[in-house]
C-alpha cells in the first residue's frame, strides 16, 4: 500500500557539451508521457538561464511507492532505450520531504 506522504523529486542533469538541445528534447518527451502516470501530481522540465546544459526535473508524487514505478515503468525505460542517457554528463538526484508552504 502506497505511503500517505507526498513525495517530492528535484533531478538536474548536465548535458554533455553540444547535446543540451537533444537532451532537452528527449526529456519533453518523457515529461508528456509521465504527466498521464499514476501517482504523478507535478512534473516540470526547467532550463538554467545561466547554463542551458542544466535541466532540471521538479517533481510532486503521491508516495515513494508510485515514484519508484515511475522510474522502473515503460517512459523511463523508453527514455533510457533511446539513448538520450549518453547526452548526460552529470546527474543528482534528491528525494524531498515537504516541510512547509506549498500551494497558493
Amino acid at each position: 500500500m502506497p505511503s500517505s506522504s507526498p513525495l517530492g523529486i528535484l533531478a538536474i542533469t548536465t548535458a554533455a557539451p553540444g547535446k543540451q538541445d537533444a537532451l532537452r528534447a528527449a526529456q519533453e518527451k518523457l515529461v508528456a508521457e509521465t504527466l498521464k502516470e499514476p501517482g504523478c501530481i507535478y512534473y516540470e522540465l526547467l532550463q538554467s538561464l545561466e547554463d542551458p546544459r542544466i535541466l532540471v526535473f521538479v517533481e510532486t508524487w503521491e508516495s515513494e511507492e508510485l515514484w519508484r514505478a515511475h522510474m522502473s515503468g515503460h517512459a523511463v525505460k523508453r527514455f533510457q532505450a533511446s539513448g538520450a542517457g549518453e547526452l548526460i554528463q552529470d546527474f543528482i538526484l534528491h528525494r524531498l520531504a515537504p516541510v512547509a508552504g506549498g500551494q497558493t
